[in-house]
């Protein structure tokens, strides 16, 4: 079975495209592969392998065509890739590797400087795998695609269809048909060198597992420049201090790792290494170590060794026992010559012939790296037996000697999650690092968006506010928590992983650079509220932290005397708050900050700044710049940001973090851009809970054309909270538009309520406003009528261009303005069109 861009092929169809295609560069050159595309799919699939599909019995049926595998390594070899695809572990592998889950975002490497940095994929990756291990495969392509580039895998001819059956169906269940243009595997014979040299034509990398001799021949047959990277033989083992000789459970262990695998495992020891050890002493340990074989090597199945092999072994023993009789060596073997043990006083390290045999040599602590170093370019694991005492020094030896991996003798063929392999992390060695410096995005941007993203959640069903709130965390998630809401209830709370959170405050600080805080020059106070599981205070601390900028993290004290004290003392430029609370530090201390007027930039959250406020700022305090810091959620987190050209509600979407869909307002149907619907956000960073197509609340629309900021991406207008938008004279109307129009205007932050009535054969749909009557309201209500008029342009279009609606505001008692019977609250919209109110 052979696979071309993903889908299933005859062996000569694909040595024919491949001669056809090899210079065509719309097949070769691709950007790198979304990770989101990627675990998406592989989630399919890990279920699929859990609930034991089709495609379960079809990979277990193409590893039992191998003889010598037994129905328990076969499910626990199923078990492997299932843990390989889980999506935590390719992340945590992410970071690892490139310490971070996102490594192709090019982005700043601090926002105090102008020099923008990512990895990014090599391009065309040809792996060159041997055909003994069906799953090595897998898992070198499943690496390629992490590391986002085109993988080709070259088949043995021999060759099992593991790999093909995986992969064709991991590109069936790809919704978007993305993945099959990253995915080819061709079964091409070494000897046949010139589908070689074609295939090898189109890499710009080449991964390549054999032995010297074959990755010789790689090397000449690919093009000059071609970057090669071989995974050769590697040798490994074991070192037992004298402390450790005699210790029953380390020997045990000892017996398991020579049994296990038949040490075919370049991390399985071939050699034992006894400190300052005596030819008595080798016999001693060599007996006590026969015993554990004994009864070790029964209960595990044996591989048969082919005819070179058993040439091997028997050479070997033949020279040992040559060497014996000089008294310097000798053969310790089973009845049945299940195992061998070589006993030999020479220091050196030699190979294994396998099939549980090892070498048992004396080494002294001072000879370590004299006697191990020459052998650096072969060397990977220790297993190491030692006294605490003795643990650092030796380590120190072994590491100087080449070693490249330290475990215990009993745990030498264990890895972990993102470890390197042969001391080279694999995804690395797949990309490069590109940069990007220009002055003309000093003042703009935080990092560039080079590739387009997918969304692949437009089959999930709606969640709402009870379905986030209902989750069931795992309690491995649950490492941070915020207070959420709590107007319908009880507050809930929102769990995060410290890695979420960090993420979303990673991006959130690129968003307030973008809406203009500075970090190489501003001086901030953060003056947020803190305590009681808010996030507010920590979350900016958090943002700052990660943008550089000096900070007073001074949190929204009511001792406004020191706080003014502290902005004067050590000249702050830069505060960051709620409204409310800064609105009461500058009235409080007006006489103070009005001569220092020092103030610059304010940025707020957590509440509308009305213009008014605004303008009494910037004429008394002479501030430059006050913007919103973030749009967000304790829920969902920041979900967009304001740069210095954003108006109104207009928000730039924070992509790295969400993805957003504009449903009806009415149905749930997503509807084009433009339109005026719901929000529903899907979070991209949450390991936790789940933010999959979340109803926020809020409403508004799709923002078409490029902002001249020159970011690129999604831009949304915010147009109120769902429920305060309605449709009447032929367009969507706000709630929140006309209050906001109110309170910026006049400053008037009382009751008013919308009544909707229907139209007529002889007249019009109408608005009526039913304002509340107060002392502070001075204004007629001819002038609110026009007040209204003037800056709601929506309206102004339909009720005095169109004509196609009546607009009225009257003033009214608050008894006259209706409430809801059980609840008592403010009815803000009373629709009569359909049901009389």
């Amino acid at each position: 079975m052979n696979l071309w861009q993903g889908e299933i092929v005859a062996q000569v169809e694909f040595i024919k495209q491949l001669v056809k295609h090899k210079n065509n560069l719309e097949i070769w050159s691709q950007a790198p592969l979304e990770h989101d595309v990627l675990f998406f799919t592989l989630h399919k699939i890990s279920n699929e392998l859990k609930n034991k599909t089709i495609l379960f019995h079809d990979l277990v049926a193409d590893l039992k065509t191998k003889s010598d595998i037994t129905d328990d390594e076969i499910y626990l070899s199923i078990q492997s890739l299932i843990d390989f695809i889980e999506i935590d572990n390719l992340r945590l592998k992410l970071k690892r590797e490139f310490q971070s889950e996102y490594p192709f975002e090019l982005k700043r490497i601090s926002l105090k400087e102008n020099h923008f940095e990512s990895w990014n994929p090599l391009g065309v990756l040809i792996h060159v795998t041997p055909n003994n291990s069906p799953l090595l495969g897998v898992f070198a392509m499943l690496e390629g695609l992490l590391s986002g580039n085109i993988n080709v895998l070259k088949l043995a001819r021999k060759d099992s269809l593991f790999a093909p059956l995986f992969f064709s169906h991991l590109c069936k269940l790809d919704q978007t048909g993305i993945l099959k243009k990253y995915i080819f595997i061709g079964g091409i014979s070494s000897r046949d060198q010139d589908a070689i040299i074609n295939l090898f034509s189109v890499a710009d990398v080449i991964s390549a597992w054999g032995n010297e001799e074959s990755i010789k021949s790689i090397k000449e047959l690919a093009p000059n420049g071609t970057k090669i990277i071989a995974w050769g033989h590697k040798i490994s083992f074991a070192y037992i201090s004298k402390v450790e000789t005699s210790n029953k459970n380390i020997i045990d262990k000892l017996a398991w790792e020579i049994c296990n695998n038949e040490q075919m495992a370049c991390s399985s020891p071939q050699c034992v290494f006894i400190e300052d050890a005596s030819f008595n002493d080798l016999k001693s340990f060599s007996k006590q170590l026969s015993e554990s074989l004994k009864v070790i090597s029964p209960t595990i199945k044996q591989v048969e060794p082919g005819f070179a092999e058993k040439a091997e072994l028997t050479i070997t023993a033949e020279q040992v026992k040559l060497e014996s009789v000089f008294g310097n060596a000798e053969l310790i073997a089973d009845a049945n010559n299940a195992w061998r043990i070589y006993l030999d006083m020479n220091e050196g390290l030699s190979a294994s012939p396998l099939f549980r045999t090892i070498w048992v040599r004396p080494l002294m602590k001072k000879n370590i790296v004299s006697v191990i170093r020459p052998y650096k370019k072969y060397l990977q694991t220790i297993g190491l037996a030692a006294g605490a005492s003795e643990i650092e020094g030796l380590m120190q030896a072994f590491f100087q000697a080449g070693i490249q991996r330290i475990r215990t003798i009993g745990a030498m063929t264990d890895s972990y999650i993102g470890e390197p392999h042969d001391g080279i992390f694999a995804l690395r060695s797949f990309c490069q690092k590109i940069s990007f410096t220009d002055g003309l995005l000093l003042d703009q941007k935080a990092s560039v968006q080079l590739y387009s993203k997918t969304n692949n959640r437009v089959s999930d069903s709606i969640m709402t506010k009870a379905d986030f709130q209902n989750q069931k965390v795992d309690p491995a998630y649950s490492q941070l928590f915020f207070h959420s809401g709590g107007s319908s209830g009880a507050p809930k709370l929102s769990i995060f992983t410290y890695e979420d959170y960090n993420r979303q405050m990673e991006v959130a600080a690129e968003g307030l650079y973008a809406a203009g805080l500075d970090p190489r020059v501003d001086r901030c106070m953060n003056l947020f509220y803190a305590g009681s599981l808010y996030g507010g205070f920590i979350s900016f601390f958090t943002i700052l932290e990660k943008m550089e900028a000096i900070q007073f993290p001074m949190g929204a004290s009511i001792d406004f005397d020191l706080v003014a004290e502290t902005i004067v003392k050590n000249n702050v430029t830069t505060i960051l708050g709620m409204p409310s609370y800064l609105m009461q530090l500058f009235t409080h201390s007006e006489k103070v900050l009005k001569k220092y007027s020092g103030i610059q930039k304010i940025f707020f959250g957590g509440e509308h700044f009305p213009e008014t406020q605004r303008n009494y700022l910037i004429k008394n305090f002479k501030v430059n710049i006050i913007r919103s810091a973030s749009y967000g959620s304790v829920d969902a987190g920041p979900l967009g940001y304001q740069c210095a050209f954003s108006i109104g509600g207009i928000h730039h979407l924070n992509e790295r973090l969400h993805s957003l869909e504009v449903v009806d307002l009415f149905e749930d149907k997503v509807i084009s851009n433009g339109e005026i619907g719901r929000f529903l956000f899907t979070s991209k960073v949450r390991h936790g809970q789940k933010i999959i197509r979340y109803e926020i609340g809020d409403v508004g629309r799709i923002v078409e054309g490029p902002c001249p900021c020159g970011k690129t991406g999604t831009r949304f207008e915010l147009l109120g909270r769902h429920g305060d938008v309605f449709r009447i004279g032929t367009i969507f109307l706000s709630y929140q538009k006309i209050q906001k129009i109110l309170i910026d205007k006049i400053g008037n932050a009382g009751a008013f309520q919308l009544h909707l009535f229907p139209g007529t054969a002889n007249t019009k749909e109408k608005l009526l406003m039913l304002l509340e009557k107060s002392q502070d309201l001075v204004m007629l209500d001819k002038e609110i009528y026009q007040l209204i008029i003037d800056h709601y342009d929506d309206l102004c279009e339909v009720v005095i261009k169109d004509l196609v609606l009546d607009f009225e505001v009257q003033i009214k008692e608050i008894s006259n303005l209706e409430h809801n019977p059980k609840t008592g609250k403010l009815r803000s919209v009373v629709d009569h069109r359909n049901n009389g109110g």
